[in-house]
């Protein structure tokens, strides 16, 4: 686990920040919210698998500490099934590009992020903040603690990170942003960091109507 002097902490406007924010859009995504669901057992149905979980959970870490991630179902059930039985590491990345795992709704809600939705009640109960890294599963987050890197665990994830917010766009390196975020922190007022969190937020709802997630 990352040491005690490598964990940045969250500055309290931004936790106060967060919380308003993610109640606000909790209550305001509902009606989508309850269409997605809809949509997900209605596939699931005609896929025979009208029992599966209408929502996709795993472990991942958010700043040294493990947490329950949650998106809506988007991968094919069987899928993850078969995964499961065999004992297999899940890398939903891979999963959500092989051009075979996701659903039909789940290819949909996936590029315009709407799976990630039900991850604002991780925001609103303290695992992760609105803007930051995005978690990582276990294996991943081993990685960045045996090289060394502090962009997966020095700061709180978020549900959206400078990549997301500017995925697609020429030269958007994952890495490189991520650690020019985390630069960010050791050199501006909290207040500079809350604008790059509105700027972030915004960019991200860009890229949502542009359909970039993928």
């Amino acid at each position: 686990m990352v040491t005690e002097k490598k964990l940045i902490p969250m500055p309290a406007a931004k936790r106060i920040f967060d919380v308003l924010a993610s109640a606000f859009f909790l209550l305001a995504s509902a009606p989508l919210s309850i269409l997605i669901l809809a949509a997900v057992w209605i596939e699931h149905l005609f896929l025979g698998e009208a029992w599966t979980p209408l929502f996709y959970t795993e472990t991942r870490m958010s700043q040294g500490r493990p947490f329950r991630f949650i998106k809506f179902s988007i991968f094919k059930p069987e899928i993850i099934r078969e995964m499961k039985n065999k004992g297999e590491f899940i890398h939903t990345k891979s999963l959500e590009h092989d051009g075979y795992s996701l659903t039909r709704v789940g290819w949909v809600i996936q590029r315009l992020y709407l799976d990630e939705l039900p991850q604002l009640f991780c925001v609103l109960k303290g695992d992760i903040s609105l803007v930051g890294p995005r978690p990582v599963n276990t294996a991943v987050y081993e990685n960045h603690i045996r090289t060394g890197s502090l962009t997966k665990t020095a700061l709180k994830a978020g549900l959206t990170g400078p990549y997301q917010a500017r995925k697609g766009e020429l030269g958007a390196g994952q890495e490189r942003l991520d650690q020019e975020y985390l630069d960010m922190y050791g050199r501006v007022s909290v207040w500079k960091i809350m604008i790059c969190d509105l700027k972030i937020l915004f960019r991200t709802l860009l890229a949502m109507i542009k359909a970039k997630g993928y």
